[in-house]
């Protein structure tokens, strides 16, 4: 076969020769790899029909009789217990997947959300019903650590970018089916009501789950446990059609060897903690967690009726509809920023969400002011019409980046390590927006949107001064990119990659000395 190019090729592996078509629709290997990845983005519908339903089913009187008639106490528990369960759930995550696997983690996760999602419809009391939501808190956090980096590992170079933002858009496809189905059975008058609801928001977790035995493992754990073999079959099935001595494939193959080697497969949280390059990229981890949930779209998302209602839209129809609206807006321009990512790049589409929530915060404090004071019906729906756009401007970027984004700074070593750290971060902020928030809004009303215009003032400085563009790269490109930036100062290309400080040139030597790993790929090669 044609010598591979050099690691720091600036030819980029998009660009290889590959036995691919264009489309991803007319070519076999790759519909058989979307098929898979379209598998591992229903995980995260049960987090966004979790976070409608449970909303829902406040409003719902057989609930809160089988609740025992809940106190506002009560209701805050029930809704932050899953936030705990994914707190705690984060701290397990990251072994499961980093020793036995992206599958078998997904797979553990589904399974809890199911038997979560059984107990809590078979609820007779509270408690059982609070149980359910702790497991199933506690299985969510697997399938977000497993899930985006599964994700992003399979991922064909040319496609990896708007595949790995799309997984948390089908997060608004769980809440959208959650919003219209106890929409339905809000009208029953018996328990099925909520159980009904309850019972469907395991399907997704189970369709999962059957998916995982058949699923393709990761190309990047095969190789970090010396299965080399398996990773050139997935990659070779799913990326080149099977076809022999495919350059991109054998090149992708000497990325991931070459990364493995000059780093480390593990890397522990003292090792993670001891390097100044690696706790850069947790902070971006703990940054996009924060950020993101403290720009006041969560006050819109979990108490968007009481604020309809504060500027006078206060009939049940009218809220219904405004709110169905508002998911199936969010759902779109969610789509529209995980297929922007690739063509404008992170950082730009970063600032744009940013900066276009700042662009409404401003009228949305003036309008409900004036509404407040004077009982305006215009600035009340001026005042809706600033929620939309809020939410579009949230939707931009931090639906579609708040895992794509840090799963991509993130090497094999560290990515479900960092994925769950960032998950821990935004349960404890999440558990904290849920008490925070309503105390908040009842004390200060509209003025709380002056604390998140703080908030968004500084995530655009952080964003502009700490987030690099990671556009165009692979995983193992971008695993060198903190350590590029260090070594030129600028976060170029240079000729010479350093990898975790071991310096590998474009003939594939680490150090003066050749990479033993490098003299495998081409023995693998060899047997293509």
């Amino acid at each position: 076969m044609s010598p591979l190019p050099p690691l720091s090729s600036p030819g980029k592996l998009g660009e290889l020769p590959n036995n691919t078509k264009e489309q991803w629709w007319r070519d076999s290997g790759l519909r058989r790899l979307v098929f898979w990845q379209a598998c591992i983005l229903v995980s995260q519908m049960t987090v966004g029909y979790d976070e409608s339903v449970t909303g829902s089913f406040q409003a719902m009187q057989p609930w809160r009789d089988s609740m025992g008639d809940p106190t506002s106490s009560d209701v805050g528990l029930i809704t932050a217990i899953i936030f705990v369960g994914g707190f705690v759930g984060a701290f397990f995550a990251s072994p499961l997947a980093d020793r036995y696997g992206r599958r078998p983690a997904l797979a553990f996760g589904s399974l809890l959300c199911v038997v979560g999602a059984a107990l809590q419809s078979a609820a007779q009391e509270k408690g059982m019903f609070i149980g359910g939501r702790l497991i199933i808190g506690f299985g969510i956090s697997f399938t977000t650590s497993a899930g985006p980096s599964l994700l992003n590992e399979l991922a064909h170079p040319r496609m990896r970018g708007q595949v790995a933002s799309m997984f948390n858009v089908l997060w608004y496809v769980g809440s959208i089916i959650a919003s219209w189905l106890t929409f339905g059975t809000g009208h029953l008058s018996s328990t099925w009501s909520w159980r009904i609801p309850s019972i469907v928001q395991g399907v997704p977790a189970a369709l999962v789950l059957l998916s995982v035995p058949s699923m393709p493992e990761s190309p990047r754990y095969l190789c970090s446990r010396g299965r080399a073999d398996e990773a050139l079959h997935i990659l070779t099935a799913y990326h080149a059609n099977g076809a022999p001595a495919d350059p991109l494939v054998a090149h992708e193959l000497q990325q991931i060897h070459a990364a493995l080697a000059a780093s480390r497969a593990t890397i522990t949280w003292p090792q993670a903690l001891r390097s100044r390059t690696h706790r850069a990229r947790l902070g971006i981890c703990i940054a996009v967690a924060v950020l993101t949930l403290w720009t006041g779209q969560g006050v819109i998302a979990y108490y968007f009726s009481p604020m309809l209602a504060s500027v006078g839209i206060a009939a049940t129809a009218a809220q219904t509809g405004i709110n169905g609206g508002m998911q199936v807006w969010n759902f779109a321009c969610a789509l529209a920023g995980a297929l922007l990512a690739d063509r404008v790049g992170r950082r730009p589409l970063w600032l744009l969400s940013f900066g276009g929530m700042i662009a409404a915060n401003v009228p949305l404090v003036v309008t409900s002011a004036r509404y407040a004071e004077g009982g305006s019906k215009g600035a009340a729906y001026v005042t809706v019409v600033l929620l939309f756009l809020y939410n579009a401007a949230f939707n931009l970027a931090c639906n579609p980046l708040i895992y794509a984004y840090p799963t991509e700074l993130l090497p094999y070593g560290l990515r479900t390590k960092g994925l769950s750290l960032q998950i821990a971060v935004s349960q404890a902020a999440l558990t904290v927006n849920n008490y925070v928030n309503p105390i908040a809004l009842e004390a200060i009303g509209y003025w709380f949107f002056v604390f998140y215009l703080g908030m968004l003032v500084a995530a655009v400085g952080i964003v502009w001064k700490w987030f690099p563009e990671t556009k165009g790269k692979s995983l193992e490109e971008l695993a060198t990119l903190f350590e590029d930036r260090e070594h030129d100062g600028r976060g170029g290309d240079p000729e010479v990659v350093v990898i975790e400080g071991v310096s590998v040139d474009a003939e594939g030597r680490a150090d003066g000395g050749l990479v033993e790993v490098v003299e495998t790929v081409k023995g693998i090669e060899d047997k293509m």
